[in-house]
């Protein structure tokens, strides 16, 4: 899988042992996912210099606008999910009664309230990837509601792929879309094994850790770990980076994806 510039929703590994579409289809539920955990919100300015923050809610059936000083409306708007070929549509209304549509496609958006069309682009973050649609031409990456993959699917689809150690750039860890993973070392696989992601509703019998909902878990066995299984908790996946907290001992691991 091409990983280009997660998760808002927020996702995550494993170093013990030896150490997201999909991604292009389905940019925007990764964000949902990073954003249901708590990953930020996404700020817009706009051509006619209006501006205005986007915060999806975490099965991107809605979305909230919240309006900046230079604002079309004022306050916040709760927009909801409808169809569209054009690109992710949301609709709702201000305060005071103004029909807002707001459509993103890509990393960009088309802003109506009332009787005024405008476009908008994401405010530059060397920190943070701005949130993407989709492709426009697939109706963007948000679906209505009914058609949302899960949370587990779209990390299981998206962490698929290589990513190298933050802490130690020798070690790399591969997801493979067939559910095995290796393990490489300066270049050299040093180990193999399973990973499956999964939901409180669906844990594996073996994880005898308090799970919460809404969240999504990764559960590896890899070959001459002294531990049957590791589970971790997967705190961060976007299309760059990934990060896991292992639930045995709580220790963060951090990786970044490579080619």
């Amino acid at each position: 899988m091409t990983k280009t510039g997660w998760i808002s929703v927020a996702v995550l590994a494993v170093l013990v042992g030896g150490g997201a579409w999909y991604y292009t289809s389905h940019k925007s539920e990764l964000r949902e996912y990073n954003q249901a955990q708590n990953m930020g919100t996404y700020p817009y300015t706009c051509a006619n210099g209006a501006q205005f923050t986007m915060t999806p809610n975490a099965d991107v059936a809605q979305i909230t606008l919240s309006a900046g000083s230079q604002g079309m409306w004022t306050g916040d708007a709760t927009l909801k999910a409808a169809s569209s070929t054009a690109g992710a549509r949301f609709e709702g209304t201000s305060a005071t009664g103004q029909k807002i549509v707001f459509v993103g496609a890509g990393e960009d958006v088309t802003l109506s309230v009332g009787s005024t069309t405008t476009t908008c682009n994401p405010v530059p973050d060397q920190n943070n990837a701005p949130f993407n649609w989709g492709d426009a031409g697939e109706g963007g990456g948000v679906q209505p509601p009914g058609s949302q993959p899960s949370a587990e699917q779209v990390v299981s689809e998206s962490i698929v792929g290589k990513w190298q150690s933050t802490d130690d750039p020798k070690y790399v860890r591969e997801f493979k879309g067939d559910g095995t993973a290796v393990d490489y070392y300066d270049g050299k696989a040093v180990t193999s094994g399973t990973w499956k992601a999964f939901l409180k509703a669906d844990a594996p019998a073996t994880v005898s850790f308090p799970l919460v909902d809404n969240q999504v878990y990764l559960q590896m066995k890899m070959q001459g770990s002294q531990a049957e299984f590791l589970d971790f908790k997967i705190t961060k996946l976007t299309p760059e980076e990934l990060q896991l907290i292992y639930l045995e001992r709580g220790g963060v691991l951090n990786f970044k994806s490579v080619q």
